[in-house]
Order: C-alpha cells, then structure tokens, then sequence
C-alpha cells in the first residue's frame, strides 16, 4: 500500500514537467507567429509608394498634394495618382529658395 502515494508522486512530477514543457512551447509558438505576422506587416508598410511620389511634400501638415487623407496609409499602396519623383524633381535644395527656382531648373537642363 505504500507504493501507491509514491505513484501518484512521480506520476504527478511526471504531469507537472509535461505541462510545464507545454506551456514554455506555446510561449515560443505564440511568439514566433507573432514576429512572423509583424514580419508580413512590416514587409506591406514597406509598399506604400508615397515618400518616392513627386506629389508627395515630407510636411506632416500636407503629406501630399493630391490624396491627403489617404497618403502614408496602407490605402495609398495602390494609389493611382502616383507619379516617380525624379532626382531633383519638385523639391528645393538649400541653394534654390528664391521665387525663380523653377526657370533656373528649367535653363540648367
């Protein structure tokens, strides 16, 4: 008869080990799905179009000329407003900040 408390003992080691192994896997598989989704998120944040568009201004005020509401938003991924910002296109340089910029832009080509 007193084999069977020493049983239940090791049986109830044996029990706490297992779940104990259980619950530090679900840890690591939770964490890793979660790294794995914010991965994909990121990897989606990382097609909106807007900082390379010509229409967009860099000033949190008017993000962009065109679609303000939508611009820097998972929205703007598929935008079709979007135009290809050339180098030196639509932006001033510390050197151009007179009103004329744009006709010495237009000569110096």
């Amino acid at each position: 008869m007193n084999s069977i408390p020493l049983v239940l003992h090791v049986l109830g080691s044996m029990g706490l080990t297992i779940g104990i192994c259980i619950a530090l896997l679900l840890c690591v598989w939770q964490t890793l799905h979660t790294l794995k989704q914010g991965a994909s998120y990121v990897r989606r944040l990382h097609q909106i179009p807007c900082s390379r568009c010509a229409y967009f201004t860099s000033d949190y005020r008017l993000k962009c000329t065109v679609n303000p509401v939508t611009a820097l938003t998972e929205e703007a991924i598929d935008c079709v407003d979007y135009v290809a910002n050339a180098p030196g296109y639509c932006h001033l340089s510390s050197q151009d900040t007179s009103r004329s910029w744009h006709i010495k832009k237009l000569i110096n080509r």
